[in-house]
């Protein structure tokens, strides 16, 4: 895979994403029942100049997705 920002191909893939408290992940909110599941985000990062290239999710996708925004007032 090479870069489409400066066309290198050192490339680092399957990193995740997440906070710096662990609190839980950052990703995609999907409805369970009455509760809120997210799945685990991933990305792939040009090691030479920093473009992430994709972020993608690498857990089932046949899910209920919340499109709502997830804090009060947001849009």
């Amino acid at each position: 895979m090479n870069c489409s920002n400066c066309g290198g191909s050192n490339v680092e893939t399957g990193v995740s994403i997440g906070q710096n408290a662990e609190i839980g992940n950052i990703g995609l909110k999907y409805n369970k029942g009455i509760f809120i599941g997210v799945t685990q985000m991933y990305c792939d990062l040009c090691l030479d100049c920093g473009e992430i290239l994709r972020f993608y999710i690498k857990d089932k996708t046949d899910r209920k997705w919340n499109k709502k925004p997830g804090t009060i007032g947001s849009k």
